[in-house]
């Protein structure tokens, strides 16, 4: 909330810092993937594009990345997310996961690996459906009716074959 709805990046990415500690301590593997998925979503967050000046001058709290390599930490942390989430089957998040990384491959124009990504989230997509209870729900935002027409829109917008 505090980066994708409140716009205050410094306060959230120290609240980030703090979550990672503790579920490393707690040694919760699924709380530290969220943690990492929700880190990636910051390091490619609008609140932090909003916040250009402060980070050019005041940089982040890993003082390894810089403002113009953000997206690619995004894709650090969404990878370590991927990792952790895959280890435990965890195909609804990880198609959600897919898509960010998608999309942040897309901000990068990384065209192809924004492609490769938005069909292994399909894979994904289709292992939950495949492997999931007949009531179970799909994690999705409201506006996506269609999870396979979501991602064969998002490919096109891409330029992917």
């Amino acid at each position: 909330e505090l980066f994708s709805s409140k716009d205050e990046p410094v306060e959230a990415e120290e609240l980030l810092h703090d979550v990672v500690e503790v579920y490393k301590k707690n040694q919760d593997d699924l709380g530290l993937a969220e943690a990492y998925r929700q880190f990636g979503l910051f390091y490619r967050s609008n609140a932090v594009n909003k916040f250009e000046e402060y980070y050019l001058k005041e940089g982040f709290l890993d003082k390894t990345v810089k403002f113009s390599a953000r997206y690619e930490k995004a894709i650090e942390y969404f990878n370590k997310a991927r990792d952790i989430f895959a280890a435990d089957r965890q195909y609804a998040v990880l198609s959600n996961l897919q898509l960010s990384i998608a999309k942040t491959y897309d901000l990068m124009n990384q065209h192809e690996n924004a492609c490769l990504a938005f069909d292994q989230g399909l894979e994904n997509h289709l292992a939950f459906k495949k492997s999931a209870a007949p009531e179970a729900l799909e994690l999705r935002a409201d506006e996506i009716a269609n999870y396979e027409q979501y991602i064969v829109t998002m490919k096109k917008q891409a330029g992917c074959p």
